[in-house]
């Protein structure tokens, strides 16, 4: 499939603001919860593949720190970044009941503004769809290739194009422009908090053009096919024997064809040509 780059314009609005009002909530909501736990799992299988103890790894739209710490305490040295004060707040915060100080350094910055940083970077990690609230995948990428070492992959967990739980929760309800919200090729108008900013949704060949100028895409495996978007946590809170079942039966269908593409995210593993 033919993407223009055009698409992925630079998103003028700001992210910050409507992150920084969820930034107080988004442990509570996501990181602890059983669902967030169970789709984070299936990420981290990868990580410990792909990221070894003594690297330096770059880490887009960290949120609050959790994937940084984690990283961390494995003895990784992180830079970890995002767009939004409050979650770098949030971040911060936990970085100081930990003795990872000389590890992990959290700052603000956007995805559109990589050109600050220098390198080297050993690898890269940006989880759970970040990156799809950046349109100029085409600059990140380019930026991305300037300060990755040749062979260093980078991990990209983004929205999945084709949700299987999300089609079907939304068209019981009658919500059918949002049940194919993923499918359309133009951005999404998402509302946080009463800002409104646009979403993306590259499917895998999508993304996989976009990086092609400095990556080869190494593989891809869904996250969340059977396990549900965090927006069905209040569910399956009693129900814990049966999200246990379903994340097994993810880790079982991951990098299933035919099948991985239906997940609540997709995560990209893409490695740095050799220049």
């Amino acid at each position: 499939m033919t993407v223009s780059p055009k698409t992925f314009i630079a998103q003028a609005t700001s992210l910050a603001e409507p992150f920084d009002s969820i930034a107080f909530d988004y442990d509570r909501l996501f990181t602890v919860s059983a669902i967030g736990q169970a789709q984070r799992a299936q990420v981290w299988r990868q990580i410990e593949r792909r990221i070894s103890p003594g690297s330096h790894v770059l880490e887009l739209n960290c949120g609050t720190g959790e994937d940084a710490l984690a990283l961390a305490r494995r003895g990784v040295r992180v830079s970890a970044y995002d767009a939004s004060p409050q979650m770098i707040q949030a971040a911060n915060r936990k970085l100081t009941s930990e003795p990872l100080s000389s590890q992990v350094q959290f700052s603000v910055l956007r995805n559109e503004h990589l050109a600050r940083l220098e390198g080297p970077f050993d690898g890269v990690l940006s989880n759970f769809a970040g990156l799809n609230c950046s349109l100029d995948w085409v600059g990140i990428a380019n930026e991305l290739a300037r300060i990755v070492k040749p062979g260093g992959h980078v991990l990209l967990c983004i929205f999945g194009r084709l949700c299987l739980w999300e089609m079907v929760y939304y068209l019981l309800r009658g919500r059918f422009r949002k049940a194919f919200r993923r499918i359309g090729r133009r951005p999404s108008g998402v509302h946080v908090d009463g800002t409104s900013f646009n979403v993306i949704y590259p499917s895998v060949s999508e993304a996989t053009e976009l990086f092609s100028s400095g990556f080869l895409l190494c593989g891809w495996r869904g996250v969340g096919i059977l396990v549900p978007p965090s927006y069905l946590e209040p569910h399956f809170q009693a129900r814990k024997r049966v999200l246990d079942l379903l994340a097994y039966l993810d880790s079982m269908l991951a990098r299933l064809p035919g099948v991985r593409c239906w997940g609540d995210h997709t995560l990209l593993d893409f490695e740095r040509r050799a220049a």
